[in-house]
């Protein structure tokens, strides 16, 4: 396999600045439009202050390199997806850095059918950017552009025909002043629940919270859900295709825990099948599929599009970004959030009970600054540390990382990440103390090798 150098786990993402320049998104418009060779590409972006910059610059490539532009504006990646789809398009791309930081920006790619461009694919654009191999069109074969403002709407509609909500909920929706601001909030009145916001104004400052939907940073989320007495709490990344949720208490609800509801749930309807879900979550995942009558299947993070395909599985899910293969092939959190309130009308009882039928056991994650340049070695000196460190071992992944599965059920997982310059350890134990145990060796071995 060709190692990536601008691509990560989910596109390219980076700081304006240095990385992703208006030079460098010229020539990949112009490298998707010479990848599909002719016809339209459905463009949009988030709120990022560099977004319309960016937009258009990539949008200038692929006119230059003869294919029309759908120009959508400012929506969710699951939105630009799913025009793709919709239109017949050649490939859609969305400007954005999901939950990076807002200086940063970046891109990724979708197919025909709605869903991100493979690995492969992406090393084929990369590829026709960094070997000069672009094709430019002739005068009189240069793309146009056209505007699409019903792409928000149609998304919506769709939306709406997909899924069965009872009316009358109360919920909280936190947007982070991402591009989910102008679609989610609407969706949800018009599903028939009472919606109160938080950072749902378009604002590329991102000045409500930090963009990623993690516990941490939905503390004004979760006390909002408790003060007003709602049903839930939802919450966006800049981009909208990762969702979190919180309970009628105010309890962050653990991705893991919604990904094996919804495994649970298409393992149900199609009375078993495969189920894909990458390497850092929860064993309890593996137990309700299986207890459902299905198998998991384990993959890198930012892989589980090429596993679904591989395998034929019925359902994929990360941590915050899920594939309902039902409505399409891409990472949708506004959908995700309709389904949940979907699932919450099915079984008719608070938010809670549904989520404690999934079994709860004790983790730990963490993020460590390490330099892109750092990486190659600190996971060949972790490696042996982990091997020597930890005990009754009984079996390993090394797909993304090392992950340590110990016979008890417990876990230590330490990778590097793809798209920032860190380090990252997850681990599970199957009582607190164990997870304390595992989360200490993880920390001698990062500070010894990272000098954190």
């Amino acid at each position: 396999m060709r190692d990536k150098r601008l691509f990560g786990t989910r596109g390219i993402r980076g700081p304006i600045a240095t990385k992703v320049t208006p030079e460098l998104m010229l020539k990949l418009g112009l490298a998707l439009a010479t990848h599909v060779g002719e016809g339209e590409i459905v463009v949009g972006r988030d709120t990022r202050t560099s977004g319309e910059m960016l937009q258009h610059a990539f949008m200038a490539g692929v006119l230059a390199g003869g294919c029309d532009v759908v120009d959508i504006g400012l929506a969710p990646s699951p939105c630009v997806a799913f025009t793709t789809k919709e239109l017949g398009a050649k490939a859609g791309a969305i400007i954005t850095a999901s939950h990076n930081p807002p200086p940063d920006n970046g891109v990724a790619f979708y197919g025909a059918d709605g869903m991100e461009y493979l690995p492969s694919q992406e090393l084929d654009i990369e590829d026709l950017v960094l070997n000069e191999k672009l094709k430019l069109a002739g005068w009189d074969s240069l793309g146009r552009v056209r505007s699409y403002p019903r792409a928000t709407s149609r998304y919506i509609e769709a939306i709406k025909r997909a899924v069965k909500v009872k009316r009358g909920f109360k919920v909280v929706v936190d947007c982070a002043n991402g591009s989910g601001s102008v679609v989610t909030p609407y969706l949800l009145r018009e599903l028939g629940c009472k919606v109160m916001t938080l950072n749902s104004h378009p604002d590329g400052h991102f000045p409500g919270r930090a963009v990623e939907p993690q516990p941490w940073n939905l503390g004004d989320l979760m006390n909002t859900v408790r003060e007003v007495g709602a049903d839930a709490g939802f919450a966006h990344d800049g981009d909208a295709d990762r969702f979190a949720a919180v309970d009628e208490n105010g309890k962050f609800i653990k991705h893991d825990a919604l990904i094996a509801l919804f495994a649970r749930l298409a393992v149900g309807a199609e009375k078993g099948g495969k189920v894909v879900t990458s390497i850092n979550t929860s064993v309890a995942i593996e137990e309700v599929v299986a207890e459902a009558g299905g198998r998991t299947i384990r993959t890198a993070l930012g892989d589980i599009h090429a596993a679904m395909l591989e395998h034929g599985a019925i359902f994929a899910g990360e941590p915050g970004k899920i594939i309902f293969p039902e409505f399409g092939r891409w990472i949708d959190g506004v959908y995700g959030v309709a389904k949940m309130l979907e699932l919450m009308s099915l079984e008719g009882k608070p938010l809670s009970r549904i989520v404690a039928s999934v079994p709860d056991y004790p983790m730990y994650h963490e993020d460590f600054s390490c330099p892109d340049e750092r990486k190659a070695g600190f996971m060949e000196n972790i490696r042996k540390y982990m091997l020597e460190e930890v005990d009754g071992i009984r079996d390993i992944l090394d797909i993304d990382g090392l992950r340590v599965n110990r016979k008890d059920g417990s876990w230590l997982l330490i990778r590097v990440s793809g798209t920032e310059p860190k380090a990252r350890m997850v681990l599970e134990g199957r009582t607190r103390a164990g997870a304390e145990r595992l989360r200490d060796i993880g920390l001698r071995g990062i500070k010894k090798f990272l000098k954190q």
